[in-house]
């Protein structure tokens, strides 16, 4: 009898421990924004969002490759991998500020992204 009473009791602390508190864990975007990429640039090239949007660079044609050119957005990568036609690469910008990028195959396609609040 104990045995059957002991074990919820183990299972909700094991989920409570565990994440059981939507305020602990990692918060969703609060907007997600997506930018073409083509051989002949990004549209749009500047991009004003809120703190912690996802911004998604998708190829409409071409290999492409987003690399940060000024300040590095935090907890992301200066550049990206290499992504084509119909794929696409990510950063969720949480630091409030203005972050420039370029194609590293198509060097004259610039773009700019202004995090506010």
């Amino acid at each position: 009898m104990r045995v059957r009473f002991v074990l919820p009791l183990a299972a909700i602390a094991f989920v409570a421990a565990c994440g059981g508190s939507s305020s602990t864990g990692i918060k969703p975007p609060a907007d997600t924004q997506v930018i073409t990429v083509t051989n002949a640039g990004f549209t749009p090239s500047a991009l004003s969002v809120i703190n912690n949007t996802e911004v998604i660079w998708k190829s409409t044609e071409g290999s492409h490759v987003v690399t940060f050119t000024g300040t590095i957005p935090a907890n992301s990568n200066p550049n990206s991998s290499r992504f084509g036609m119909g794929d696409s690469v990510d950063t969720r910008f949480v630091t409030i500020g203005t972050f420039t990028y370029k194609d590293s195959v198509n060097a004259a396609n610039t773009g700019t992204i202004t995090v506010h609040n």
